[in-house]
């Protein structure tokens, strides 16, 4: 199994992070949040029930309680910014000014593993950004060495009989080219709201389904700033819809700029132009 550390341990959950690649946070969520997201999500669960490990996106938008709550806490920030916070000291002539920019979001969901479904095939979540590790096993953690991370909540129980996240911890720091041994898998058993966190470079899976339930599981994933988010969210919502949530949260998903050369529109942030956008006429030329 996992490592198991309280949320409010930061210092030791990032070190198990750095040797393992993974870890379980415990009091990452009440019970009764985790039963609000699970509401939240399940009129659009139900509308994708038939398919195949079935799948709810949008949750950042959809899920206040997911989006304010859960993603916005102190011990998560720190944890993000740790392993994918970004510093750096432009080549021109403004002496010391440093760019410094948090990690966004890169994907949200409610997953479920359905009765009966089998295995997801072992991958690095970081493959989407055609990442090839080169690494020597002796070695130790290499910091800066990652472009993503993954937060799974556990909206049901998990267990290896229901599919729990199979994982091959010490596998962030492997060479691309090996392959895990069946003997070296560990399971992220969770009670209801409970989270296990890992890194882009971590090998792992959903599991297997035994049972006659399905397995729900809400994932948040996040990388680099500079790095293209693998959801295109900026067309799923609209102005009225995103000036709702707080500035911390449209920071979190991209419309409010940490370096103010990325990503911006006609020399400003999203935001502002996302408002502008009944409003042509208001736009500088060029």
């Amino acid at each position: 199994m996992a490592s198991r550390v309280p949320i409010t341990d930061v210092a030791k959950a990032i070190g198990c992070l750095e040797e393992d690649g993974g870890v379980i946070l415990t009091g990452f969520a009440s019970v009764g949040e985790v039963t609000t997201v699970n509401e939240d999500a399940a009129p659009y669960l139900d509308a994708v029930a038939k398919e195949v490990a079935p799948k709810q996106k949008m949750l950042f938008g959809r899920s206040q309680t997911a989006r304010e709550k859960w993603l916005q806490g102190k011990e998560v920030h720190r944890i993000l910014n740790h392993f994918l916070q970004t510093k750096s000291l432009p080549y021109n002539d403004q002496v010391g000014c440093v760019i410094e920019t948090d990690p966004i979001l890169s994907a949200a969901a409610t997953m479920q593993i359905s009765p009966g479904e089998k295995a997801q095939d072992l991958h690095r979540d970081d493959f989407i950004w055609q990442r090839t590790h080169i690494r020597s096993e002796a070695g130790s953690y290499e910091p800066g060495s990652d472009d993503g991370m993954g937060i799974i909540v556990a909206g049901s129980a998990t267990t290896v009989a229901n599919g729990a996240t199979v994982f091959i911890p010490k596998s962030h720091r492997w060479d691309h080219s090996r392959r895990p041994k069946a003997e070296e898998a560990r399971y992220a058993e969770m009670s209801v709201g409970e989270a296990f966190v890992f890194l882009g470079s971590t090998v792992h899976g959903g599991g297997l389904n035994r049972t006659s339930e399905s397995r729900t599981v809400h994932g948040f994933f996040f990388c680099r700033s500079w790095i293209r988010p693998e959801e295109n969210q900026f067309l799923w919502w609209t102005k009225e819809e995103v000036e709702a949530w707080s500035k911390a949260a449209q920071k979190q998903a991209g419309y409010l700029l940490g370096n103010p050369f990325l990503g911006h529109c006609d020399d400003s942030d999203p935001l502002p132009m996302f408002r502008a956008s009944e409003a042509p006429a208001q736009r500088r030329p060029g």
